[in-house]
């Protein structure tokens, strides 16, 4: 019976391990080889999610006014649109619809590196034109509460003003392929769209604005080149003017 006992304390003591030897055997990360792993891991899921899921961004120009102003930050919804992934996978996406009316972001016609946003008004197949600053669909007139007018004056074909006013005002009729869509500004007087630059085709779509988290009283885009010390000026702008030029009420609103 003695016997025994020893030999089964015996066992037990030889079966565990001393928390001390276990450390020794599996030392720790160091804290700066955690915070690195953990700073790398965070940029791949914020590439990962900007350029396959959703993408915080804002309009410059006044195309879309009043439905979206200058200064309005608002996320982009880009799962499944084709333009964000590698043909292989387009192909394996579900297929996402496009309704007229909605509101689009895509790759410009006139350089694919700078995304346009505008509302879709013409669909693939139909016929449209404008006549006096009215939209025809098929040779039916388009109910579009959203768009808005700052020039009163209607520009007439033959007129012997520059093309691009009348396009302007009067443009069509035009056939759309099958494959593409007609993209104009809600600000229809002060909008570079389709009536200037063609169709979009529907590979180049990018995603659709989902709603503003913030919005700021912004000037329109400037295109000129400037300085570190304007870049910074501009910054120092809006932490000064934070509060006083955020339209609070614009905050949450859907944009459709």
């Amino acid at each position: 019976m003695f016997r025994k006992t020893r030999e089964s304390v015996w066992e037990d003591s030889a079966g565990e391990q001393n928390p001390e030897d276990q450390a020794i055997q599996a030392p720790r990360k160091s804290a700066a080889r955690e915070w690195v792993e953990s700073l790398v891991f965070s940029l791949i899921f914020v590439f990962f999610f900007t350029t396959f899921i959703a993408q915080a961004t804002q309009v410059p120009t006044e195309s879309m006014k009043p439905t979206i102003l200058v200064g309005d930050h608002f996320f982009l919804d880009k799962f499944a649109f084709p333009a964000n992934y590698p043909e292989f996978m387009a192909k394996i996406l579900p297929t996402r619809h496009i309704n007229r009316g909605d509101i689009v972001a895509f790759k410009s016609p006139e350089n694919p590196k700078i995304p346009f946003i505008k509302r879709v008004i013409g669909l693939p197949e139909d016929t449209l034109e404008i006549k006096d600053k009215v939209v025809y669909i098929n040779g039916k007139m388009l109910d579009e509460p959203y768009k808005h007018f700052i020039d009163p004056n209607i520009y007439e074909r033959g007129s012997g003003i520059p093309h691009d006013y009348v396009v302007r005002d009067n443009f069509g009729p035009k056939k759309i392929p099958s494959d593409s869509y007609f993209m104009m500004g809600d600000n229809r007087d002060n909008s570079n769209d389709s009536r200037y630059w063609g169709v979009v085709k529907g590979k180049d779509i990018i995603g659709k604005p989902l709603f503003v988290y913030w919005s700021y009283e912004a000037d329109p885009y400037d295109p000129r080149s400037k300085s570190i010390l304007e870049y910074a000026h501009e910054y120092v702008s809006v932490a000064v003017n934070f509060f006083s030029k955020t339209r609070w009420s614009r905050t949450g609103k859907i944009l459709r």
